[in-house]
């Protein structure tokens, strides 16, 4: 009698216990909880296209200096966090953090916040995916909100976009964050469509665009006109910079006739920060 008890109490603990992690499973779409076959579809797109995976700091510097990566900077609707050791993302990656981030704001009253983008492969974390396209650039981890009607718009949009196809996303645990890959054909401009709030209550707004319209992002100027008529951009010959969007340390470095460490160092930031527009950099005299 004492065993059937005890049997029976282990079913019971059992069954409330699967029902739970049922329930747990069952609050976000079955698209961002990650699969063999979703790692796949990032690693064949990365090769089908030609995308380097970079694999030291210095291919990273080379690749921003050469145009095929981009800096993230952040803006009134997205920002990097300081975890981010590598602001840099392919054109791609970045024209839909500039089509998503207003979109992620309207919805949730905050700034989407970055937390890694383009990430070498020896700058790996020891429980990485070793299909990991982080290296290439094409992927952007951000950091999941609190539980609540933001995080259940931020699930939402993210599965609305995978299933059209424009991202492969999933939920990661360890750190928690969610991961995007941007499956966007180099060299094109992809129109973000509205992404539709899941009929959730509270404080999150609905996002002003209307459902008919698409978000389309270009690439802000990387250069002047000039430069890009194959003349040299003006020298920085002022003791003081103002940042502007496009900038990177290393063009502003190359433009005031210093290396890249010296101007670091006298304005006490790390080589490989991001540079926000409007920020007053003070260039070494020699």
């Amino acid at each position: 009698m004492r065993l059937r008890l005890a049997a029976a109490a282990i079913l019971c603990v059992a069954t409330a216990t699967s029902a739970h992690a049922q329930r747990r499973r069952s609050q976000f779409p079955d698209e961002l909880r990650g699969s063999k076959a979703s790692v796949q579809k990032m690693w064949d797109f990365a090769v089908d296209h030609g995308l380097t995976f970079y694999r030291t700091p210095i291919d990273i510097d080379q690749a921003a200096a050469a145009g095929k990566l981009v800096q993230l900077t952040g803006d009134s609707s997205y920002e990097l966090s300081r975890g981010v050791g590598f602001s840099y993302a392919t054109k791609e990656a970045r024209q839909f953090v500039l089509a998503f981030a207003p979109q992620y704001r309207a919805a949730c009253g905050t700034p989407l916040m970055v937390t890694s983008a383009a990430r070498p492969t020896s700058r790996q974390p020891r429980n990485a995916n070793p299909y990991s396209v982080h290296p290439t650039g094409i992927a952007i981890d951000i950091r999941r909100p609190p539980a609540g009607p933001c995080q259940r718009w931020l699930r939402s949009a993210l599965a609305q976009l995978e299933d059209q196809g424009l991202v492969e996303a999933t939920e990661e645990r360890h750190p928690v964050h969610l991961h995007v890959a941007v499956l966007t054909v180099p060299g094109t401009v992809a129109s973000l469509p509205a992404l539709a709030n899941p009929g959730t209550s509270g404080n999150v707004a609905r996002a002003s665009t209307p459902p008919s319209q698409t978000v389309h992002v270009s690439n802000p100027p990387e250069r002047s006109a000039s430069a890009a008529n194959g003349e040299v951009e003006d020298r920085i010959s002022t003791t003081t910079y103002r940042v502007r969007e496009g900038d990177t340390l290393w063009e502003i470095a190359r433009r005031s006739g210093v290396s890249v460490r010296e101007l670091a160092r006298a304005n006490r930031r790390n080589q490989r920060a991001a540079l926000r527009p409007g920020v007053v950099l003070r260039i070494p005299q020699e």
